[in-house]
């Protein structure tokens, strides 16, 4: 009896341990589909034959909708899901902007710090000296605003993805020497490829890191997240990207980027989640970790004289009171918009409409109507659960 009652108990110590050793596990926060919401943006992917998207929305700095919507590889009737990655295109200017900003409240850069020749921050590591006159007046500032007077459509043309074989160092020694500016620093805006890739090889010179080491070491750090660096091929993808299709002439030029060069102006990859966690950490609210102080959040978003709706980086909507980052190339269009009501959206494509179509603008103003509608439209019952 005596041993029978001290089974017993040993049984119960055992049991009542495993209890309290067995962490509860908290209920799981479950999305519920919004039909509005899909059939916003189904319709809008069948008006333009988009294979597959990824779209996010948070509110207060808690995700509240993430959901991918048709396919991710056609061939392979691989779905997309928020877990995708898409190449960003022109919304890693965004992040290159907050990475210049962070060396600025740093203390390590200056806005007003030239950037060519004796005393500026590349120095004279590209182009045969002596520099042109014109080169050693850019300033961080100048490359931050698309106001350097070089390199742009109007100025020059862009020719980023030109002698996509030649390393950096040769590739800036052609540049400098064959495509002088074709106006003074601050007298023209002119959007440019060339000048926020330069602004990622200040990064590199001033950090001490890789570009994209820097990003994920001194900037995603407060804001969560990851991004890696964009491939040229398709056999190179990563194995949770997806596959872009190029409408038109875009087909061809798909997969002949020159990436990896072209890091820090159009080269990160990330999903919609992490995207929608990169704009959380850049709109001044408290909701969720910022990566940049209030002062220096105040000169991110300041606009040059030249160009009223652009900041460092980032598109500035005073009228909409929101904040926006887009990006496009051959089989991509990206977007991101973020309001002073706390509403944040992310909507990313693996293929756009043919440059050269007829339909190519009612094709973007569309997709910009569908982010600003998420963020205005208070009529979206979004739920209160945080998915990030």
């Amino acid at each position: 009896m005596k041993k029978l009652l001290f089974n017993l108990l040993l049984i119960s110590s055992i049991i009542s341990c495993k209890k309290e050793d067995t962490p509860i596990t908290p209920p799981v926060e479950i999305q519920v589909d919004i039909p509005s919401v899909d059939a916003k943006i189904e319709a809008f992917l069948t008006k333009y034959n988009i294979p597959g998207a990824s779209f996010a929305v948070s509110k207060n700095g808690k995700m509240v909708y993430a959901k991918g919507y048709g396919f991710a590889d056609k061939e392979r009737n691989e779905k997309v899901t928020p877990a995708h990655t898409f190449r960003l295109a022109s919304i890693s200017k965004t992040y290159t902007g907050v990475a210049i900003m962070n060396l600025i409240q740093e203390g390590k850069i200056g806005l007003e710090d030239k950037v060519f020749g004796d005393g500026g921050i590349l120095g004279n590591d590209y182009g045969t000296l002596p520099l042109k006159a014109d080169l050693s007046k850019i300033t961080v500032n100048h490359l931050l605003h698309h106001t350097s007077g070089a390199w742009g459509a109007g100025t020059g043309g862009d020719v980023i993805d030109q002698n996509p074989t030649f390393e950096t160092k040769q590739f800036y020694d052609w540049v400098i020497n064959t495509r002088p500016l074709a106006k003074a620093p601050n007298t023209v805006y002119d959007y440019t490829n060339i000048g926020f890739n330069l602004l990622g090889r200040i990064i590199e010179k001033v950090s001490k890191k890789s570009y994209i080491n820097y990003l994920k070491e001194n900037i995603l750090t407060n804001a969560g997240g990851n991004v890696e660096l964009a491939k040229k091929t398709l056999e190179e993808r990563m194995p949770k990207e997806v596959k872009y299709y190029g409408q038109g002439i875009d087909a061809t030029y798909t997969y002949t980027i020159a990436f990896p060069r072209r890091d820090a102006d159009g080269g990160l990859v990330t999903s919609a989640p992490d995207l929608l966690r990169f704009c959380n950490g850049i709109d001044g609210f408290s909701t969720r970790p910022d990566i940049l102080d209030s002062k220096t959040f105040a000169l991110f978003k300041t606009p040059s004289s030249l160009y009223t709706d652009y900041g460092c980086g980032v598109g500035i909507w005073d009228a909409q009171k929101v904040m926006f980052a887009y990006g496009s190339l051959p089989g991509t269009r990206t977007g991101a918009m973020w309001g002073q009501n706390g509403m944040a959206v992310v909507l990313i494509l693996n293929s756009r409409v043919d440059f050269n179509a007829s339909n190519y603008n009612a094709f973007v103003y569309e997709k910009q109507d569908i982010l600003l509608d998420m963020i205005k439209n208070s009529s979206y019952q979004w739920q209160n659960i945080d998915q990030f």
